[in-house]
C-alpha cells in the first residue's frame, strides 16, 4: 500500500473498490449535479485524458460564469473514478455553498492527470510526477526528467481554450481560478510565478515544496504579482517520512507563504493548518469550503 504523503501515486480512473468483490458489486456514482465528460488530446504531453465539468445547480445557458480548474480531476466529483476512492466531494461542497447564496454560481472544470490519460495512463504516477513537475524531486529517481515546465502552455492553450469555446465561462484572471495539491500543486505554483496573468486567485493544497531541493521556494522569494486571493493549506500529519518531522514542512509552508505575503504587489493569502491533517483527499476536501469562501467571498481586512 503506498504512503498516504506518496505524490508519485497514480491517480488512476478506476471503479474496483475491493479487487476481490469488484465483480460482484459494480461502484456506484456518487456525482451530485450535472457533470459533462470531455476527452482531450494534448499536443503537449501527446495523450488524451478527460475534463470533467461540473455545472451549477439551475446552469443557464444564456448567462456567463467564473470558472475553477480542479488538477487531479479524477479524485474531485466521483469516489468511483477517485485515486484510492478517497474522493474530494468537490461537487457537494460547490452545491452547498451557491445553493446557500455563500459563493456565486460557477463552473468546476476537473483535468485528469497523465496518469489518468485514455487507455495509456500508467499505474505508479510516473506520468503525473513528470507532467506536474517542473523541477526534479531529490526523494523521487523517476522525476529525474520532468516535463512541467509546459503545464502553463497546457492549462491556457488547451485546456482553458476547449472550455471558452464549449461553455459559458467569464474569461480573464479576475474570473478564473485553480485548486491543485501535492505535486499538482507545484504545478499550480509553477504557472502563478511565471503565467500571472491567467488565474485571478488560487487554492493551492500540500504543496510538495521539496522539487527541486527547494527551487519554488526560492522562486517565490522576490514576486512582482502575485493572484489578489491564494488559500494556502496543510495538516499537521502528513509529512514526516520525508523530513524527518511533520513540523519541517509546516515550517517550508509558512515560508512559502511569507514569500507570497512580501510580493511588491501581493494578493491577500490565507493558511490554514489542519490539526491531524494528512495527505489525502478527504483532508483536502474538509479545508475546501473555507477556501471556497475566501476566495470568492467579499473584500477582507488586511
Amino acid at each position: 500500500m503506498l504512503h498516504p504523503f506518496c505524490r508519485t501515486a497514480a491517480l488512476v480512473v478506476v471503479c474496483l473498490p475491493f479487487v476481490a468483490s469488484a465483480q460482484q458489486v459494480p461502484c456506484k456514482a456518487t456525482v451530485v449535479g450535472r457533470l459533462d465528460i470531455l476527452p482531450l488530446r494534448s499536443r503537449v504531453f501527446h495523450n488524451t485524458r478527460n475534463l470533467r465539468v461540473w455545472l451549477p445547480p439551475g446552469f443557464d445557458p444564456a448567462k456567463k460564469y467564473p470558472v475553477l480548474y480542479i488538477l487531479d480531476g479524477a479524485s474531485a466529483f466521483d469516489v468511483c473514478a477517485s485515486y484510492n476512492h478517497e474522493e474530494m466531494h468537490a461537487d457537494e461542497t460547490l452545491t452547498e455553498l451557491i445553493t446557500t447564496g455563500k459563493i456565486p454560481p460557477l463552473i468546476a472544470v476537473g483535468i485528469d492527470n497523465g496518469s489518468d490519460a485514455i487507455h495509456q495512463g500508467d499505474g505508479n504516477g510516473n506520468a503525473r510526477a513528470r507532467e506536474f513537475l517542473p523541477y526534479p524531486d531529490p526523494y523521487d529517481p523517476d522525476t529525474l526528467a520532468p516535463s512541467g515546465t509546459g503545464y502553463p502552455d497546457f492549462l491556457e492553450s488547451e485546456v482553458m481554450s476547449v472550455i471558452a469555446a464549449k461553455y459559458p465561462v467569464e474569461t480573464g484572471p479576475r474570473h478564473t481560478a485553480i485548486w491543485a495539491a501535492s505535486y499538482g500543486g507545484v504545478a499550480a505554483l509553477y504557472t502563478l510565478i511565471h503565467r500571472p496573468d491567467l488565474f485571478g486567485s488560487a487554492i493551492i493544497e500540500s504543496p510538495a515544496l521539496e522539487v527541486g531541493n527547494g527551487q519554488l521556494l526560492r522562486d517565490t522569494e522576490f514576486l512582482v504579482r502575485t493572484p489578489n486571493r491564494i488559500a494556502v493549506g496543510a495538516g499537521t500529519a502528513e509529512d514526516q517520512d520525508r523530513f524527518g518531522s511533520n513540523a519541517a514542512y509546516i515550517r517550508m509552508v509558512q515560508q512559502l507563504v511569507q514569500n507570497l505575503k512580501a510580493a511588491y504587489l501581493p494578493g491577500e493569502v490565507q493558511l490554514t493548518i489542519t490539526e491531524g491533517g494528512q495527505h489525502n483527499y478527504p483532508t483536502f476536501g474538509q479545508r475546501f469550503a473555507g477556501s471556497l469562501l475566501f476566495l470568492y467571498g467579499p473584500p477582507h481586512v488586511k
